[in-house]
């Protein structure tokens, strides 16, 4: 117990474990806002930003989301079968898969982005808009995508 107590590891204060504490409240408060919808962050990540940038392709779809090929891999297969959106070649690569929104994925998307801005508002409830502001700047630089930074990108 003396080495373990010589370390300074406390649980309660490690970083990684209140990042991660902080990660399950932020899918609670998607699940307790979106409940009742077969959707998660990561789903409605990839539906979101597809509406954004309209026709992108799989690979670049990961990037922007911070996704790796596997998961985004499994993202698309879901909402591909959910018929929200839709793949296709590239017309001038044709190993680039090119993901773009069905109609029905254009407004299933439209119809719930004020509820995801809801769910941010919800996780952020327990501090001041300038706590807020201040935590966002700071988990942006930990996670190496500052606004106007190429390398999260």
């Amino acid at each position: 117990m003396t080495r373990y107590t010589k370390t300074g590891y406390d649980l309660d204060v490690h970083p990684a474990h209140v990042v991660r504490r902080a990660h399950q409240r932020a899918t609670l408060c998607f699940q307790q806002v979106m409940a009742g919808e077969d959707l998660s962050p990561t789903q409605f990540a990839a539906l979101a930003t597809t509406l954004r940038h309209g026709e992108v392709s799989q690979n670049h779809l990961g990037r922007l989301t911070a996704m790796d090929p596997s998961t985004i891999s499994l993202v698309v297969r879901k909402l591909l079968k959910q018929g929200l959106i839709k793949r296709s070649a590239s017309d001038t690569d044709q190993r680039l898969s090119i993901i773009t929104l069905t109609e029905e994925g254009t407004r299933y998307t439209l119809d719930r982005l004020e509820r995801s801005v809801e769910v941010g508002q919800k996780l952020l409830s327990p501090l001041s808009p300038a706590e807020q502001a201040t935590l966002l700047r700071l988990l942006q630089r930990i996670s190496g995508d500052e606004p106007g930074s190429a390398e999260g990108r």
